[in-house]
């Protein structure tokens, strides 16, 4: 479970902002009726409220994503930085470079998160160089009140607490300026650390809405999982799509085809060819049989009458981009909700009508999504903004200010006029693009520059 996620000085970044997970006390709606969504879950305590979801509105380049990509950059470092890599290899953590406070100083990141009844503050700072700082706290919900210093760091110097952090010890002059200390412990089988680092990379995920690089786990679990392989056909039929089945078939490639020359100056590029087959070949055998898959979907045929007289196979391909890309993101949505990860998408409505976009939003909140999985994606759909939909809490935005540096709040906290909160049965969608909340885009002189387009 996430609680909540900050970064300072990265990308467009530049003072601290907090996405947080916490559900407000102040707002009541959407909460708990068998009738209605439930846009919230209780810890195992019963104490502290979460969201099961947040969304974030913002005109083009406000950051958006770059708060994503800070999510992405967070997980992949924690998973790689101890890797195969180099005391000189670079931390792609780019700084806030429109401001000279900052171009020169460390990007900061910390994620509060709990994993088993346990809560952690884990973050670090760092340059392209090396890392700065870093720490880990740790919360027991059932055996205190009090959270624990599990390690500190400041460069090289690392202390840890013998009592809470033993697997750290003798680790301290084994971590390179440019790896975090949490990835070198797991990497060497720390106990705690291997639960931190498995929990980034088995129950958070972060993918683009923009293209469809999940396909192919989709496919995987389409094709190995009977109940997966049936939510994914009676979601489609759902929609009303036209699609009654969707099929995979294999085809082994033992063979590839040579490429003969018909002229002396085709042999130099047939020769380079052959050998990129016979390379292809070695890497095949390598991995096994390697299989080409073919993706087809079933709709009904009709007759002259209006009779239905069969199901004939359609190239996945010529169904719409929206319907493909529905298929990709089923894979990641449907295992999400399954095992209660966190799924991170940037532009989940791309391609996809907003109705099918809000269904898919009503699964994760509501009484359904039982195992309290987290949903945050970015968006320009304004009619998801609906109060039927999400609380204020749920909603977020990204605004630019004057020197070009991302600020980021919710709906919940916004004051109009610096006084008067935002009601709950206010019209979000309608006060947005009016301008009530800040965060869309502010054109110029339109007109003048539509006078100088025909005149010049």
């Amino acid at each position: 479970m996430l609680i909540d996620f900050s970064v300072a000085n990265y990308l467009s970044i530049k003072d601290s902002i907090t996405l947080s997970m916490i559900a407000s006390n102040t707002v009541k709606e959407l909460e708990g009726n068998d009738d209605e969504l439930n846009n919230t879950f209780y810890d195992k305590n019963e104490k502290n409220k979460y969201l099961k979801s947040a969304v974030l509105y913002g005109a083009n380049g406000s950051g958006k994503s770059n708060l994503l990509t800070a999510m992405a950059f967070f997980r992949r470092f924690i998973l790689t930085s101890s890797n195969d890599r180099s005391a000189d290899d670079e931390i792609k953590a780019l700084p806030f470079l429109l401001s000279t406070d900052t171009e020169f100083k460390p990007s900061c990141f910390e994620m509060v998160f709990v994993i088993d009844s346990i809560r952690y503050r884990y973050g670090f700072e760092a340059t392209q160089k090396r890392i700065i700082s870093e720490w880990l706290f740790a919360l027991d919900f059932e055996n205190s009140i009090k959270e624990s210093n599990l390690f500190t760091r400041e460069e090289q110097e690392i202390k840890v607490s013998s009592k809470n952090f033993k697997e750290g010890k003798g680790l301290e002059d084994k971590t390179r300026p440019n790896a975090l200390f949490l990835s070198t412990a797991s990497q060497l089988n720390g106990k705690i650390s291997n639960k931190i680092q498995t929990w980034f990379r088995t129950r958070m995920n972060v993918i683009s809405g923009l293209q469809d690089h999940t396909t192919d786990y989709t496919i995987g679990k389409f094709q190995d999982d009977e109940k997966f392989r049936k939510k994914i056909i009676d979601f489609f039929r759902l929609t009303n799509i036209g699609i009654e089945d969707i099929e995979i078939e294999e085809t082994a490639l033992n063979n590839l085809s040579k490429i003969k020359p018909k002229t002396k100056e085709d042999a130099k590029i047939a020769a380079l060819i052959e050998q990129l087959q016979e390379e292809i070949k070695e890497r095949m055998k390598r991995q096994g049989e390697a299989k080409e898959l073919t993706i087809n979907s079933l709709h009904k045929k009709f007759d002259s009458a209006n009779n239905v007289i069969e199901n004939i196979a359609l190239s996945f391909d010529l169904e719409s981009k929206g319907t493909q890309k529905l298929f990709a993101l089923l894979g990641p949505i449907f295992d999400t909700l399954e095992k209660g990860k966190i799924l991170i998408i940037d532009e989940l409505d791309s391609k996809l009508h907003t109705k099918l976009t809000s269904e898919i939003l009503r699964i994760f909140q509501s009484n359904v999504n039982n195992k309290c999985a987290q949903l945050i994606f970015a968006s320009h759909d304004t009619n998801l903004l609906r109060n039927d939909l999400f609380r204020r809490d749920q909603i977020w935005f990204t605004e630019k200010d004057e020197q070009g540096a991302t600020d980021l709040y919710s709906l919940v906290e916004y004051k109009i006029n610096q006084a008067t909160r935002v009601r709950n049965d206010a019209s979000f969608e309608k006060d947005y693009l009016i301008g009530k909340y800040g965060a869309i885009p502010y054109f110029g002189n339109i007109q003048k520059f539509l006078n100088e387009f025909i005149d010049g």
